[in-house]
């Protein structure tokens, strides 16, 4: 009598139990995935404000002065108008960091807001350009010397746009001054930075290089970001006022409440990852990416005092770095 062979298979508990352990083991090593991937982001994105801040020292090195943050003068447009061109620092940097063929290509003849730029500015520069934050980085342009500064959304020219920066040099800054115990007073340093509208010699660096801040990070236009929440598109066109490579690129920094609400008021003490609007802002968790003036790059945390932010972004205040 012939015996009937059994083949062996699994049963459904079996499998299910498989199932069940591959899921748990997925689960466990997504995290770490996605954590190893951040960290080549943020070593990628440390690289890049490394070679701005070596294009800076370059820079200097040739013309015995730091490029100013922005230059903004008479001319004319393309078509032969009278207007105001405003081109910013990372433009100048090109030459210093091997972006010779995008300098030729933007006409600096005319502002970053002129239609004859228009194939320059929207080309990506990955050194520019922090590889974290989502979407897309395209922007509009807005250049408030040819706008009257207006505030209206709807004036914007949607014809032009820009690609997006994610590294912004220090101009100027917004911050409270004065006694806490007996009050303290909203105040504008307009030129307290090294990328100011003249630019800055080593020698006027009176704090030190290695305690001033060059470059800092402030990233994820043209979506605007809250506390790492996507806030509704922008009421204020002149939340495009920097963002833009080619564009206005030295910013006055603003200090913020603590519910990220409000900026430049009497009681506004927060710097850091609240509103990329006009302040440092990253998207590698708990901090941002910068470059010091004398080339060395850093983390500085999201928490840091916002006075040792303050002496930190003010080249001449004589006063001494508390640890950050």
């Amino acid at each position: 009598m012939r015996s009937r062979s059994i083949r062996p298979a699994f049963t459904l508990v079996e499998l299910l139990v498989v199932i069940a352990i591959i899921g748990i083991l997925v689960g466990l090593l997504l995290p770490a995935v996605q954590a190893a991937r951040e960290a080549a982001r943020r070593m990628q994105c440390t690289n890049n404000v490394r070679q701005i801040g070596l294009a800076c020292h370059n820079y200097h090195s040739t013309l015995r002065r730091m490029p100013p943050g922005r230059l903004v003068y008479d001319g004319t447009n393309s078509a032969g108008a009278p207007t105001k061109v405003v081109t910013g620092f990372l433009a100048m940097l090109l030459p210093y960091m091997e972006g010779a063929n995008l300098h030729d290509i933007y006409d600096q003849t005319y502002g970053f807001d002129d239609v004859a730029n228009q194939t320059a500015v929207n080309m990506e520069v990955a050194a520019f350009t922090c590889p974290s934050p989502p979407g897309d980085r395209t922007m509009p342009i807005y250049s408030g010397w040819n706008m009257g500064w207006t505030t209206d959304p709807a004036a914007l020219d949607p014809t032009l746009t820009g690609f997006e920066t994610s590294y912004q040099g220090v101009r100027g800054l917004h911050h409270l001054s004065g006694d806490p115990s007996t009050g303290q007073t909203h105040v504008w340093d307009e030129k307290c930075g090294i990328l100011n509208e003249t630019g800055s010699r080593f020698a006027d660096i009176t704090d030190g290089t290695n305690n001033t801040l060059l470059l800092f990070e402030m990233t994820g236009k043209p979506t605007h970001w809250l506390f790492g929440k996507v806030q509704p598109t922008a009421t204020n066109a002149q939340f495009y006022s920097y963002g833009p490579w080619a564009g206005n690129n030295g910013v006055g920094i603003y200090n913020w409440s603590n519910d990220g609400l409000t900026k430049g008021c009497d009681t506004c003490n927060r710097f850091i990852n609240v509103d990329n609007e006009a302040s440092p802002y990253g998207f590698h968790p708990g901090v941002v990416v910068i470059v010091l003036a004398d080339g060395s790059t850093r983390t500085l945390a999201e928490t840091v005092d916002a006075q040792v932010f303050v002496d930190l972004c003010r080249k001449q205040d004589g006063n001494v770095l508390g640890d950050y």
